[in-house]
């Protein structure tokens, strides 16, 4: 028998009882158990390993009789199996040491695979094929531990391995012999979404022992908690139902048991409950290092109890994180495709400059040139970051692991969307050798910083002027020629200001820790209010030429009565032709030239700004004229609001000049980033402010070929396309019908989908929300489980082993389903199923085999009639009656 130590060993007790093992040995509450290895199986079965291979070999795996058949005839031979005498004195003895002789255990099998990899095992999780027998008493032991044997060849192993190509080999069995825990309450924890990848933990539990909650044979709530706000979202049902050892029965057996009206009521588990099996679940997850889904069971005594933990399967190549808790700022609301066409190129140029100042070569950067032309998408109208595609640009460089938590706070991220992968440096010599490369280039870049920052300042403003200059006189022809070169310009700098970003976020955390250490005492304003004063940036100059126009309007009463009796547009115009003074006038117009591409959302082309529409100036001059505002005043301000930090600084630091230099020294490193961010963001609305010019001058040349009906209409045409119909590379003529369709897209959109939000494969099947959920008899919701959006004909099966016609346009349609439902799952187009879990066999199997899938849909055998049509959508959980059966 293996005991301790030698359970670690998965090769002999399988990845099953080896997670046990590990837990154990880090202090998991796991029950005390020991194993029969996979050695000991092979030793004893050797007799009948030749038949047993005999019988594998003629059976067709698509016919399920002849399966039935094969499975009784194999486990027939292993029951009657001669055993040694010593094996089983050995088992028993075992069993007395760890139990005590009076004891209940469960018996367990783990198939084992090739290489000693198998059930719940990350490559080849096929949890729930083996058999396990509860309440099992001493002199029971052996008989289990037989059936668990054969239990390796019963009918949905043999279909397991004819579905995933494996041949009719004998496989090994470990079996464990575990203390039996009497739960009162039971619960499984994902602690990532098993059906999008989220990291948001899933928690299903119900009343009695895990056998109920796993297998789906009793009520089970669920609990959604949102991993940035701990947030816990319930789905309570009545808990009619609860699994434990049979009261009435001479024999130890798990049964069905009905629960009173008051507990049915109340939740499985409280708020403190669910928080703390979500805890156990990211301990067992940093134990194995990938997302687990952990079974447990809590006892009367309130004690929480661990029978076992298995890594998700997820296939993460499918999976897309999406966010715009950031860039919600530069696009907020629906944008157009000119607009997101626009600023897809602007990501791939700004990145891959970056990633090129970061040391990362050609041949990496070609591997991932898709990622880089599909950092965003627009889904619903809205845009948002491809998250996954920017976690595996950013893998490229050596040192993510570093600062992958600053990028993360940086961008606003909800733990949410995490990506699941665990980043470290590598140690080998080869990976700390990359690693130090980068560093020193790191240091180099800092060190020139500050310089190259200026330089990019100096070359940014000549270049867009000489460019805005060149387009006052340029044809449609020019205009795109114009626009490509400023593109080429942007591509060979742009990473700077990515390269200033990261400076700015890994200053501002080193700061940020420094202040927690040094001065605990101090209010948490301190730090931002040290930032004021000193760098002016490009962000208060705007502000201030603003306020100093609007002063000058305060005390211009012509102008003060017109801008409260006229429109912005009239009062414009009167200005223009110096209506208001001459002086005035040529202040105001010099304003917009310099800073008219500061405004609303004015990185969205469809948007004017006020060098596109200067009356937003008047109407904001107007605004603020009302106001005692003062340029004066708010340059005071920011001036004493330093002072005062400085005092309050020095008096928390005083007696200790080092600390003060270290702070004041990181705190001007971050006033100079912060500046140089503002700086360079207005160079960023600057070129998004000439694109507006640019296709408004294409937009207006094709309204006067007749091409388009509006000028407005280019907004709703790609970059490419505009540019595509000048330079002859673009492939449709007909741009007026094209605007037609997406106008019609984007004023008649879908509700907003959430800020943070996964997808697996197709991304249209499975956004979160799409779907409207009526109150209507005919609209039914579940537990989406596997993603994909399907209409098929239902077929109501309540025992599978009738004769049941199903094909790959009928939904199968159950009360719940085990692993001997395969056959059927298999040969249809879709599946719903009343009771179950995102952890039941039936999420699993249709996960694995890519069927639609939704489980926990309420009276779903009642509600829907055999013979309606339906429509599923397995990544919302709706399902929708398109039409009843006329039968």
């Amino acid at each position: 028998m293996i005991t301790e130590r030698g359970l670690l060993d998965e090769t002999e007790v399988g990845p099953k009882f080896a997670n046990q093992a590990r837990m154990a040995e880090v202090g998991l509450p796991v029950p005390r158990f020991f194993c029969l290895p996979a050695a000991l199986f092979r030793a004893v079965t050797e007799p009948v390993r030749g038949a047993v291979e005999s019988v594998l070999v003629g059976v067709n795996a698509d016919d399920v009789l002849q399966v039935a058949k094969a499975a009784d005839e194999i486990r027939d031979m292993f029951l009657e199996l001669d055993l040694p005498g010593e094996i089983e004195q050995a088992v028993l003895a075992a069993f007395d040491d760890a139990f005590g002789p009076t004891a209940t255990v469960s018996v367990r099998s783990s198939l084992l695979g090739a290489g000693g990899r198998g059930e719940d095992s990350g490559d080849d999780a096929m949890a729930g094929i083996s058999d396990s027998f509860l309440y099992v008493r001493r002199d029971q032991v052996m008989d289990r531990v037989r059936r668990c044997w054969a239990s390796a060849f019963n009918e949905q192993a043999i279909l397991h391995r004819a579905v995933q190509g494996v041949g009719p080999r004998f496989h090994a069995v470990a079996v464990g012999v575990q203390e039996m825990v009497d739960g009162t309450r039971s619960f499984v924890v994902f602690t990532s979404n098993p059906r999008s990848g989220m990291r948001d933990a899933v928690v299903a539990a119900g009343l009695g022992i895990g056998e109920g909650v796993v297998q789906e044979k009793v009520p089970i709530d669920h609990y959604f908690v949102d991993r940035g706000t701990q947030e816990i979202r319930r789905s309570i049902v009545p808990k009619t139902e609860r699994m434990q050892r049979d009261p009435s029965a001479t024999a130890l057996t798990p049964a069905l048991t009905q629960v009173d009206a008051e507990t049915a009521r109340r939740p499985a588990l409280s708020d403190e409950e669910v928080r703390a099996v979500c805890a156990l679940g990211d301990r067992c997850e940093r134990l194995f290092d990938h997302p687990q889904d952990v079974e447990g069971t809590i006892t009367a005594d309130g004690r929480i109890h661990v029978l076992q933990s298995r890594p998700i399967v997820f296939d993460h190549s499918r999976q897309r994180l999406w966010s715009n808790a950031n860039i919600t700022e530069s696009f907020p609301g629906n944008t157009t495709a000119l607009t997101y066409s626009f600023a897809r190129q602007f990501y791939l140029e700004d990145f891959r400059s970056f990633y090129r100042l970061l040391g990362v070569g050609t041949d990496d950067l070609l591997r991932r040139e898709d990622d880089l032309h599909h950092m965003i998408g627009l889904l619903n109208g809205r845009v948002y970051y491809a998250l996954d595609a920017w976690y595996r640009l950013h893998r490229m460089s050596p040192l993510f692991p570093a600062w992958r938590s600053s990028w993360q706070r940086m961008m606003g991220m909800s733990p949410s969307v995490y990506d699941a992968r665990r980043d470290v440096v590598g140690t080998g010599l080869g990976e700390l050798t990359t690693a130090a490369d980068a560093v020193r280039r790191l240091i180099v870049l800092r060190a020139r910083h500050t310089r190259a920052a200026k330089d990019f300042l100096r070359w940014w403003g000549p270049t867009v002027r000489r460019h805005r200059d060149a387009l006052a006189t340029a044809d449609a022809f020019t205009a795109v020629r114009l626009m490509r070169s400023l593109w080429s310009e942007v591509r060979a700098r742009w990473g700077l200001t990515l390269i200033n970003d990261f400076f700015l976020q890994t200053t501002t955390d080193l700061t940020s820790a420094l202040f927690l250490r040094w001065l605990p005492n101090a209010d948490g304003g301190l730090h931002s209010d040290l930032l004021c004063g000193d760098e002016e940036n490009v962000s208060v100059t705007i502000l201030l030429s603003t306020l100093r126009l609007a002063e000058q309007g305060r005390h211009n009463p012509a102008f003060t009565r017109d801008g409260a009796e006229e429109s912005p547009a009239v009062v414009w115009e009167r200005l223009r032709v110096g209506a208001y003074g001459t002086g005035f006038a040529d202040d105001v117009q010099e304003h917009v030239q310099r800073f008219g591409d500061r405004g609303l959302q004015e990185l969205k082309l469809e948007v004017p700004g006020p060098r596109q529409d200067p009356a937003q100036t008047v109407a904001t001059l107007v605004s603020y004229g009302a106001t005692e505002l003062t340029a004066a005043e708010v340059g005071e301000r920011e001036k004493a609001t330093r002072r005062v930090a400085e005092r309050r600084l020095e008096h928390y630091l005083r007696g200790q000049p080092v600390r003060l230099r270290a702070l004041r020294a990181l705190l001007d490193s971050q006033r100079k980033c912060v500046a140089f961010r503002e700086n360079s963001r207005y160079a960023r609305s600057e070129l998004f402010g000439f694109a507006k010019d640019v296709f408004r001058l294409l937009g207006q040349e094709l309204v006067d070929r007749g091409v388009l009906d509006s000028v407005d209409d280019v907004h709703h045409l790609q970059q490419d396309e505009l540019f595509g119909y000048f330079d002859g590379t673009g492939i449709t003529e007909d741009l007026r019908a094209l605007a037609a369709l997406r106008r019609t897209e984007y004023e008649h959109r879908s509700p907003e989908l959430p800020m943070n939000f996964a997808t697996h494969g197709p991304v249209r099947d499975s956004l979160p929300g799409s779907d409207s959920h009526d109150t209507d008899a005919t609209v039914l919701s579940g537990l989406g489980s596997s993603g994909g959006v399907f209409r098929g004909v239902a077929r109501i099966v309540l025992d599978p082993h009738e004769a049941v016609k199903v094909d790959d346009k009928t939904i199968l349609v159950a009360r719940e389903t085990d692993p001997g439902w395969i056959f059927l799952m298999l040969a249809v187009g879709g599946i719903i199923v009343e009771r179950g879990t995102m952890l039941s066999h039936t999420a699993i199997t249709g996960r694995k085999f890519g069927i639609p899938t939704i489980v926990a849909v309420p009276h779903a055998t009642t509600r829907i009639q055999d013979g309606d049509l339906l429509e599923m959508n397995g990544a919302t959980g709706a399902v929708r009656i398109v039409e009843r059966s006329r039968s």
